[in-house]
């Protein structure tokens, strides 16, 4: 579970704003970006890969990454709206959110 919480934050998040350094993103937009940014299916390929080939430790493989898929889908689910709205208002400089 350790795993699966780091891969969804830190693990994602440091890379993507790695990558964006020196693109000319405001600095909001990084973290929203490693925070939203495209995953689970690449995930979900490995997994499908490593137990195709009954690979040593699948259990405990198949377990992260359901957790970390889950885990994605819960905290995007929960996230998605506020943080959109935020970003959004934040990007438009409307304090109240309104667009």
């Amino acid at each position: 579970m350790v795993h699966a919480v780091l891969s969804l934050t830190v693990v994602r998040m440091l890379p993507v704003f790695l990558a964006a350094f020196g693109v000319g993103l405001r600095s909001d937009a990084k973290p929203f970006l490693g925070w939203f940014g495209p995953r689970g299916l690449a995930s979900i390929v490995f997994l499908v890969i490593v137990l195709r080939e009954k690979l040593p430790g699948h259990d405990i493989l198949a377990a992260t990454t359901v957790a970390s898929v889950v885990l994605n889908i819960i905290g995007h689910g929960v996230t998605a709206n506020p943080l959109s709205t935020a970003f959004g208002a934040h990007a438009t400089g409307d304090p109240s959110g309104q667009g």
